[in-house]
């Protein structure tokens, strides 16, 4: 084990006095992590999730996929340009959301934790 004085478990820096002021932002950090966390995981499923179906049924259910629905376009053509308009619409959800929901939580985070005038326009 190591016995270095100032440090904790692998390394880490031992808990200090110093850091008592950035306890009361864990919550808001906690807040903003849990919002991340659940707009990635969304859009990632939305996305991923409607081209793991294309694939399993392309696989799968190729008589199905092949089967005309106007003229010459078949139901796996149709799928397959509905993935790129699925992938799209995941994209701008995710910015749209990410704009109201978690950019506004960072932002009071920074406001919190960075003093003012310190790395005033690095943070934009």
């Amino acid at each position: 084990m190591n016995d270095a004085p100032g440090h904790g478990w692998f390394g880490d820096a031992a808990w200090d006095e110093s850091y008592a002021h950035q306890a009361p932002h864990h919550d808001d950090l906690a807040t903003l992590r849990s919002a991340y966390r659940l707009l990635r995981r969304s859009s990632t499923l939305a996305a991923l999730g409607s081209f793991v179906v294309y694939v399993v049924l392309s696989c799968w259910a190729p008589d199905l996929m092949g089967s005309r629905i106007a003229g010459e376009l078949s139901l796996g053509m149709a799928l397959g340009v509905l993935q790129l308009v699925v992938t799209f619409v995941a994209v701008f959800w995710y910015g749209r959301s990410a704009e109201r929901s978690v950019d506004p939580l960072a932002r009071a985070v920074r406001e919190r934790t960075v003093p003012a005038g310190r790395n005033a326009g690095a943070a934009r």
